[in-house]
């Protein structure tokens, strides 16, 4: 997730800006502070720095919350977890009928989650990846993907040489950016679009 950086003569006006280019409150943002700079020039005032992202926690409870009015509309009995693993915020259903919220090869289930995501947008800002699951279906996947990037980033390490995956769907590309992108010495870029 991107973070913005604000440059302003006090904290409070710094403060004051990021608030208002996110259009957010303060509890949902992750603030940290860089050191007061002194100008070199004399008699200049110094300046303070502010880094501000939002937060994933922010990100899951309002999720959790656009996916509970929509499976409330649907009538659907749920209960809904939201955890945060890898820098992925994974949101989990339970329900008596799984298998009406994951579809035929999870294609309910990706327009559930491509509705939701988009219901929770913030203020157009980057967001982590967001999963939502029903009955672990997307967890086995993440199970296997991991286990292949391990395989592959490995691989790359050893022989240095470029490694490419199989042809696979956008979400599990997404999936694929997300694990590798702390994996150092590893970078992971696409090719083509969906299953070419």
């Amino acid at each position: 997730m991107s973070s913005i950086q604000i440059i302003a003569q006090t904290r409070e006006q710094a403060m004051r800006e990021a608030l208002d280019r996110l259009g957010l409150p303060e509890e949902a943002l992750d603030i940290q502070w860089g050191q007061e700079e002194e100008d070199l020039l004399p008699g200049a005032r110094p300046l303070v720095q502010l880094n501000v992202q939002v937060r994933p926690q922010y990100v899951a409870d309002k999720v959790r919350e656009c996916l509970d009015k929509l499976l409330n509309k649907m009538s659907v009995p749920h209960d809904i977890t939201t955890e945060i693993r890898d820098g992925i915020i994974l949101v989990g259903i339970k329900c008596d009928h799984p298998d009406i919220l994951i579809g035929h090869r999870g294609e309910t289930l990706d327009a559930l989650q491509h509705l939701v995501v988009r219901m929770a947008e913030v203020n157009g800002r980057d967001i982590p990846l967001v999963l939502v699951d029903v009955g672990n279906y997307r967890l086995r996947r993440i199970q296997r993907l991991k286990r292949v990037c391990h395989d592959l980033s490995q691989a790359v390490l050893k022989s240095g040489a470029e490694e490419q995956f199989d042809p696979m769907e956008p979400i599990d590309r997404k999936i694929i950016h997300t694990l590798l992108k702390n994996v150092k010495g590893v970078r992971s870029f696409s090719r083509g679009e969906g299953c070419e």
